[in-house]
């Protein structure tokens, strides 16, 4: 392996939980519930795809980027001062480093959260290179985001292990031909077996790989 590409939210980070809270409330702000149904589909796809998908649901008459906006403002201060890494990530992420590995973070989120919340814990010095969902216009089942990241630090695709957490994500990756690597989150349990089918390697915790 010479390049590592991780993806971030319910990867890195333990904060899937945090974006379904803001959803649930988001909905509740607007009198409604968000329905197991469509809490699944928002699973699979960017924010930014969901964006419109919420607007009919709710009869919302803002504009697509104000919902953004608000959203993504309902989790900033969750990534600038609570978030943390899941465990063992540090410590894996420094080995990569150390070793000469290239890495690479391929994400759906956004940029400002990622700086601020991997600044402040420590391991921002770590990533090389950065990708985008938004920058390349289809969501992670697709293989195209990992393709830019693999593009940005130099490694071809065979020579990566990508780091996903849903089943989306490791299709697009083994799309792309790279190698993948499943890691379990509390929001994805019930894909587990489905992970480990499809995925190349699978770990339930960080600390099977940080040595």
């Amino acid at each position: 392996m010479r390049g590592a590409i991780f993806d971030v939210d319910g990867t890195l980070l333990d904060s899937m939980g945090v974006w379904w809270d803001v959803l649930i409330d988001f909905y509740r702000d607007h009198g409604a519930d968000l329905s197991e149904e469509e809490a699944a589909g928002f699973k699979e796809v960017t924010l930014d795809e969901s964006i419109p998908i919420m607007i009919e649901s709710l009869g919302l008459s803002e504009e697509k980027d104000e919902v953004l906006n608000t959203i993504r403002g309902m989790a900033a201060r969750k990534y600038e001062t609570s978030l943390e890494l899941k465990d063992g990530a540090r410590e894996y992420m420094k080995r990569l480093h150390e070793s000469g590995v290239k890495i690479a973070i391929a994400t759906s989120g956004y940029e400002e959260l990622c700086r601020k919340a991997f600044t402040r814990l420590g391991v921002w010095r770590y990533i090389d290179a950065c990708a985008f969902s938004s920058e390349v216009g289809v969501n992670k089942s697709n293989p195209d985001v990992y393709l830019l990241a693999a593009e940005r630090i130099g490694v071809r695709p065979e020579d990566c292990v990508v780091y996903e957490d849903i089943v989306a994500g490791i299709s697009g990756a083994k799309k792309g031909g790279f190698m993948t690597c499943a890691v379990y989150d509390d929001t994805n349990a019930d894909e587990t077996e489905t992970l480990k089918d499809i995925a190349d390697d699978y770990i339930k915790s960080w600390r099977e790989l940080a040595g």
